[in-house]
């Protein structure tokens, strides 16, 4: 009896690595079609843009609106913008407000679509709880990282409380670009997006529909004869802007998301080319992107 125990026991530990080893190999080959895969264009050129920024305390704030400014953003293209804040990150909100009055004022003379008529109405301020505080425990860690994780999912879907609706301003029910530069936020924002594309790839391959995109689709009914709603797994795209500090190392932000953003630009020579893994996308290097 007590030989026949330990067989079971081996033979379970055996399948659970045999699984284990499967779903290991099934998740690195989704990351490496992912990072390689091109999107189609699937809409017109310049059409609305709901652009998705995570922003971080002190330095990482400061360096996404040294570019946030550099890009000089069209209005009339990235018709709405989200800006996520970690709580209690009350200097990061308040720069986001800044920033939008001052580029909409630069840019009054640019001609909106009917539904701006408010340009308050045009962007939103949402804030998550933060992945994990100065000095918390790492026995707590995992939870409130959870707890941050949700959060963005919900923010993805446009269901957090400090949303807005920005479906009279884009052809897209999700954020069609997400930009970070490497808060701990950037690392479950970018996760959650992962997440629902590849849930909703999965869906798409077994031929299921979401309710919600059903009801979405309904509701821009009369915008899809010149912008076709996309596959959610062509939407949530990923961009990870490293630290213009960092000049010959990641920071742990950036080791952890090489192989789930889509886009990973480095300012500095010594960090381009580099993959998580072979087959996996590479860095690119786009020079100073501050001021």
């Amino acid at each position: 009896m007590a030989l026949l125990s330990v067989k079971l026991i081996l033979y379970g530990l055996l399948f659970v690595a045999i699984c284990g080893t499967v779903a290991l190999t099934l998740c690195i080959r989704a990351l490496s079609i992912s990072q390689n895969s091109k999107v189609p264009k699937w809409r017109r050129k310049n059409s609305p843009t709901h652009l998705l920024v995570v922003l971080g305390s002190g330095g990482h704030t400061a360096e996404m609106f040294s570019m946030l400014r550099r890009m000089k953003l069209d209005p009339s293209t990235y018709t709405y913008r989200t800006y996520v804040v970690s709580s209690g990150d009350d200097f990061s909100a308040a720069r986001a407000v800044e920033f939008e009055t001052e580029w909409l004022k630069q840019n009054s003379k640019l001609s909106y679509s009917a539904n701006d008529s408010n340009s308050a109405e045009s962007y939103a301020i949402v804030t998550v709880p933060r992945a994990r505080r100065v000095h918390q425990s790492y026995l707590t860690a995992p939870l409130s990282t959870l707890q941050c994780f949700y959060a963005c999912l919900l923010v993805l879907h446009g269901r957090h409380p400090e949303q807005k609706s920005p479906l009279l301003r884009t052809s897209s029910p999700y954020p069609d670009v997400i930009l970070t530069n490497g808060p701990a936020t950037a690392v479950c924002m970018i996760l959650a997006a992962k997440y629902l594309r590849l849930f909703h790839y999965l869906g798409s391959l077994l031929n299921i529909k979401n309710h919600q995109d059903r009801d979405i689709s309904r509701s821009s009914q009369a915008k899809r004869s010149e912008d076709a709603l996309a596959p959610v797994h062509f939407q949530l795209r990923t961009i990870y802007v490293e630290s213009w500090a960092r000049v010959t190392t990641f920071s742990l932000s950036g080791k952890l998301l090489l192989p789930f953003a889509d886009r990973f630009l480095v300012q500095w020579p010594d960090l381009a080319g580099k993959q998580a893994w072979m087959g996996m996308g590479k860095t690119e290097y786009a020079g100073t992107l501050v001021d």
